[in-house]
């Protein structure tokens, strides 16, 4: 079991696509513990803090924009129960 210093939860649909494209093994899954917000849940590491801290300063990254509308799609059907 991850203790919760070792994750890190985010109710942003953009930025959980970017990190599960980019990390997707810190992937951990899904927190419906409030019923007004559901959050995604990654293992931290350096490599994740370094990624999030990018995406946050608008950083430039190569990635597929298929693959990222793909983990949207993905993440609102994880968050609606259609996945």
């Amino acid at each position: 079991m991850i203790r919760d210093e070792e994750k890190y939860l985010t109710s942003d649909i953009k930025l959980q696509a970017f990190l599960r494209l980019m990390l997707p093994n810190s992937f951990v899954g899904l927190n419906k513990t409030n019923p007004h917000r559901v959050n995604f849940v990654f293992e931290k590491t350096k490599e994740l803090t370094e990624l999030i801290n990018g995406y946050l300063t608008r950083k430039e990254y190569l990635i597929s924009p298929l693959s990222f509308a793909e983990n949207i799609d993905q993440g609102k059907a994880m968050i609606y129960g259609d996945y």
